[in-house]
């Protein structure tokens, strides 16, 4: 078994939508879709076990569809080092407000978003052509929007320079973006003296969204990092400079989901991942229907996004953000390390557990691990979802010719790779046949430009 994929889906039933349970890997003729009951009643925060109760209660209920039970007894008992358990959340299912991060084995088992070997995620489809190949040619471009109203981002900001740091001289660049004018001061003069050397630039929040959205797509980033107010509409809010100290404070520099998507168009195929380090970024929204970061990746504008269920103390924020990008920069400097140029996919599943794990010995302070994970809901908030398809990564060196990762031939090819499997993909299967074969000779072309091999850029036409 590779991996355990489980489908909540509405059903029409007497005129209104019932949720249903729906095996979707490994492929079982027989399987028969069961209704999936889930109790909406707001947990008991006085519950020093909430976390296990929860997750064992979502275990039943996913159990009552007998095949998938089976799939997921097979994967807590298989010795391989990776079985995936991703849930598959689909609109109108009323589901996506359930914590499948809080799902545990029976009998004391292990929470699932807590091991790299399931590593627990929401896989969402989209129509947009798959990205065969993700190029890094180092440094990873981050840039930070450290723009929160009454929560300062001085340790947001300290959390992602000491990465920046640790990581080495090279290994990541960050643009920040603030609204606290002082904060943005001391950090453009350590700029000025040389002594940041992680910082690319920095900027105050722009009152204007094109002047943004310039401002980010300028810097080509691959991971966008959002520290502000969300809600359960999808909006985001960055406070402006004059926000900080004023009696009345305005709305600053509102985002709707639609605004948002056009920030992440930066780079072809979209983000990386996109980390929405605020309040209910992953909440259903009001209609009902999906959550922000949910359609930013149904959508295609990132390969992944985190968002959090509920509103989050700035504690949690921090702690994400140390254990998240500690755990990618991690990752990364190893595959800089090997500088063997090979294709290799990048699991964000499993970083994002090397994370969720720090946020829990973060919050055990004063308490134990163990306490933490039964009872202290906070660790589960952070929601990872993530295109069906494979993030395939390669580290290459600096730039020296004209298939140089970042360049605009490079770029140009990437898309000509995907623009070729998704017409393969429409075709009949006993049509196209000159079509397929001039494909398969111009796809091994881009290979060799790239520098990879043909099936490191998908699945052959």
């Amino acid at each position: 078994m590779s991996r355990v994929v489980f489908q909540i889906t509405a059903v029409n039933s007497d005129d209104h939508l019932v949720p249903h349970v729906h095996l979707v890997e490994p492929i079982d003729d027989t399987a028969v879709d069961e209704r999936f009951t889930w109790s909406s009643v707001a947990p008991n925060a006085a519950d020093a076990e909430i976390n296990a109760h929860l997750g064992e209660e979502l275990y039943r209920s996913l159990a009552v569809h007998k095949e998938l039970g089976t799939s997921l007894t097979v994967a807590m008992r298989s010795t391989d080092a990776r079985v995936p358990v991703y849930a598959d959340i689909l609109p109108l299912s009323g589901a996506e407000g359930v914590p499948w991060e809080a799902l545990r084995f029976p009998g004391e088992g292990p929470f699932l978003a807590l091991e790299s070997k399931y590593a627990l995620a929401r896989v969402v489809r989209t129509a947009e052509p798959r990205v065969p190949l993700y190029q890094l040619e180092p440094p990873l471009r981050v840039v930070a929007l450290l723009s929160c109203l009454g929560l300062t981002a001085a340790g947001e900001l300290a959390e992602l320079r000491r990465v920046a740091r640790d990581a080495g001289p090279g290994r990541v660049s960050l643009l920040v973006v603030l609204s606290e004018a002082d904060l943005a001061e001391r950090l453009q003069e350590e700029v000025d003296a040389g002594t940041a050397p992680e910082v690319a630039e920095v900027r105050l929040v722009p009152p204007d969204f094109h002047e943004l959205r310039g401002v980010v797509q300028g810097f080509r980033p691959h991971v966008l990092h959002l520290f502000c107010h969300g809600s359960t509409d999808g909006t985001v809010r960055l406070a402006l400079k004059n926000d900080w100290g004023a009696e009345s404070p305005g709305i600053g520099l509102a985002l709707e989901k639609e605004q948002l998507a056009q920030l992440t168009r930066a780079n072809d195929g979209g983000f990386w991942l996109v980390v929405l380090n605020c309040c209910e970024g992953a909440a259903a929204g009001d209609d009902g229907l999906t959550s922000l970061a949910r359609e930013l990746v149904s959508k295609g504008r990132s390969h992944a996004v985190i968002g959090m269920r509920e509103p989050i103390r700035g504690e949690l924020a921090r702690l994400l953000t140390g254990g998240l990008y500690g755990a990618l920069v991690d990752e990364l400097s190893r595959r800089i390390a090997a500088a063997d140029d090979q294709p290799r996919p990048l699991d964000w599943a499993a970083l994002t557990v090397l994370a969720r794990n720090r946020v829990v010995d973060g919050l055990a302070e004063g308490t134990t691990a163990a306490r933490v994970r039964d009872g202290l809901r906070e660790w589960t908030l952070p929601a990872l979802y993530l295109r069906w398809d494979e993030f395939q990564l390669q580290v290459v060196g600096p730039a020296g010719d004209a298939a140089a990762p970042d360049s605009a031939a490079a770029r140009a090819s990437r898309l000509e790779v995907a623009a070729l499997q998704f017409v393969l993909a429409s075709l009949p299967p006993d049509q196209g046949e000159k079509f397929r074969a001039e494909a398969a000779a111009r796809v091994g072309e881009i290979a060799a430009q790239l520098g990879v091999a043909p099936a490191a850029l998908g699945d052959a036409p």
